[in-house]
């Protein structure tokens, strides 16, 4: 994969310049960098077969956020050249593909895309005849983004595909070696909410399956794929009511069809997984995905807010708690508490630092007094004077440090330093 090496510098220098300017759009912040040989050849290319008037769309959520880039799209172990772009006044983008000849590259094919702005692409497997190009477009004036798939040949693309979504998960849901497309639809006034598994059997691509979803499914605030208890794979769908309440639904494939457990009349999924905040993800990048519930420590009463983070994973359609935790993103860590706390241990915030101090619990807050372990968040330049008392290394979280100090208490709930380390997990990307 390509990149243009000075790509993040340029993006920090524009956005630290567009506070004054003025600057509202990503085109408008994004300069091209320093062009290779291979690049400026590209550029040249495409001015000569579109003009020199065009503005260029980066893709919002793609790893390579890049106006140009660079695929082998139709499997002949050659990179195909593309770009999005803005010809003049017009709003809608449109793709270019350039090819490589002898003398150059030259512009093959062009297209007029559906939608003001490039969500993401994905190069992807579906069957065993090749890969294809997905790509997710949007726009300002609506929710809904449109999927448009296409094959490849000499360069000129075929949209073989396209369905309109809300989000859009790609996974092998069914085992079967090849990717799956799952495309999620939120509840509106045009349709209830549904999901799809659109994928290429042997017979193109199609839509293989659809399975209608909960009602109350009106906002996804998160999507994300992996595996489900017992081997299988899913996609998990975070969705948020008119009242704040976060559900999951879990999607999966039985024999080529899609399921929806949450959406069954007399699911008791939706009510168990209800919480006011907190995502569905592999906390602990063991590859299943985790559904949290949220539960109080002990001591504490509805109007406070220190919460236990319990991570649980569907099995045999039930969900079962997995762990335990403290939750701490502003942190940048959490921490899995062992079973043998459970009931058994509260925490409380030291004011004065900000540590998060573990207490065994001895009927009220107040009255738990023999302090257990604490946890402290410090820049990993600054560590030295929190070993010096008695603190050690447990998590490095990038330029951060997570310090813990052990109690010295003769107490069956105090903690080794190896079951603590174990038990940390960053949540820094």
């Amino acid at each position: 994969m390509r990149r243009w090496g000075c790509m993040a510098a340029a993006v920090i220098a524009a956005m630290t310049a567009s506070s004054c300017t003025g600057i509202t759009s990503v085109e408008e912040l994004l300069e091209p960098p320093v062009l290779s040989d291979v690049q400026k050849q590209v550029y040249t290319a495409l001015t000569d077969a579109v003009g020199e008037d065009i503005t260029y769309v980066y893709p919002r959520f793609d790893d390579e956020r890049s106006a140009f880039f660079f695929r082998d799209l139709d499997g002949d172990g050659t990179d195909e050249a593309c770009a999005f772009y803005r010809d003049g006044e017009q709003n809608s983008v449109r793709l270019n593909v350039l090819c490589r000849t002898e003398d150059g590259w030259r512009s093959v094919y062009d297209h007029a895309c559906p939608g003001t702005q490039v969500e993401r692409i994905y190069m992807t497997d579906l069957s065993s005849d090749g890969v294809y190009l997905v790509i997710g477009y949007g726009s300002a004036a609506r929710a809904d983004k449109t999927l448009c798939i296409y094959s490849c040949e000499d360069g000129r693309l075929q949209n073989v595909y396209s369905e309109l979504y809300s989000r859009l998960e790609i996974i092998d849901l069914d085992l079967d070696g090849g990717d799956d497309i799952v495309l999620i639809n939120a509840n509106t006034e045009d349709h209830p909410a549904y999901a799809s598994l659109v994928t290429d059997g042997g017979e193109g691509v199609r839509r293989r399956s659809v399975v209608m979803m909960r009602e109350s499914t009106a906002e996804l605030v998160n999507t994300v794929s992996g595996g489900l208890g017992g081997g299988a794979a899913a996609v998990y769908a975070d969705s948020s009511s008119g009242s704040g309440t976060i559900s999951t639904e879990i999607l999966y494939c039985v024999e080529g069809e899609l399921r929806d457990p949450a959406a069954l009349d007399g699911s008791d999924i939706p009510a168990i997984t209800a919480r006011r905040w907190l995502y569905s993800q592999d906390i602990d990048g063991d590859g299943i995905v985790e559904i949290p519930t949220i539960d109080r420590f002990p001591g504490y009463r509805d109007t406070e807010q220190i919460y236990i983070a319990n991570w649980n994973i569907f099995e045999n359609y039930t969900l079962s708690k997995k762990w335990s935790s403290l939750y701490e993103p502003s942190q940048g860590y959490c921490f899995m508490i062992p079973t043998r706390w459970d009931g058994l241990v509260t925490v409380r915030i030291d004011q004065s630092t900000g540590e998060r101090v573990f207490y065994k619990f001895n009927g009220t807050l107040a009255q738990s007094r023999l302090e257990l372990m604490r946890i402290a968040v410090c820049y990993t330049r600054d560590k030295d004077d929190f070993e010096e008392r008695g603190y050690f290394e447990a998590l490095t979280t990038g330029s951060e440090s997570v310090m813990v100090l052990t109690s010295a208490a003769e107490d069956s709930l105090v903690l080794t330093p190896t079951e603590i380390v174990n038990g940390l997990y960053s949540l820094r990307s």
